[in-house]
């Protein structure tokens, strides 16, 4: 299991280096969004293997998962919360923002649900199968949004658009999204009805 610690440290360095980026440039904005997606996707893939090898539960895997996208989804909103407060211009920010942080408590609030449902050797199948369904959706959704910022010229931005290190920010946290959804629900122990 993926300790709070290491967590927490993942999420302040993936902020502060992403904001810290923005200062230097577009290109290794890009960069340091690409890594720290990858540090994210590896330590939701190696925490669900674990766990599945350890003979988790369902509740037990579906929390976890629901953490390695809260994780995605806080990384977006706080970056995006330093990155236009401290170092760029862009009146939209909050509200991806708020988006941002609103998905990741959300996902949070589902993980402890279903920590309590695996401490208490429940097997809620309603909520497993709503867990399901919101995976499905957001793996379509990150794939739409992906191909669309491609498509609308967004990815990569022209660096004199004020939203250029959202963008950065938006693809590839769309990218780790898609990865960790996919994982859950066609990876090891995957729920299939």
């Amino acid at each position: 299991m993926t300790s709070i610690w290491l967590w927490l440290s993942v999420l302040v360095a993936g902020v502060v280096a992403i904001s810290y980026a923005a200062t230097i440039g577009q290109t290794a904005h890009l960069l340091v969004a690409a890594s720290v997606s990858a540090v994210f996707v590896v330590l939701a893939l190696v925490d669900r293997s674990r766990r599945v090898e350890r003979g988790s539960s369902e509740p037990a895997l579906a929390g976890a998962t629901a953490s390695s996208m809260a994780l995605v989804w806080a990384w977006a909103g706080l970056s995006m919360l330093v990155t236009y407060q401290l170092f760029l211009s862009w009146h939209e920010w909050w509200q991806y923002v708020l988006a941002g942080v609103g998905v990741a408590a959300l996902s949070l609030g589902f993980a402890w649900m279903m920590s309590k449902d695996d401490a208490a050797g429940r097997r809620d199948e309603t909520m497993l199968n709503i867990a399901r369904y919101l995976t499905i959706g957001q793996f379509v959704g990150m794939l739409v949004a992906i191909v669309g910022m491609i498509i609308d010229g967004k990815m990569p931005r022209d660096p004199s658009e004020p939203d250029w290190a959202a963008n950065g920010i938006f693809f590839f946290g769309a990218v780790a999204l898609a990865v960790i959804s996919a994982n859950a629900l066609w990876g090891p122990a995957a729920r299939r009805a």
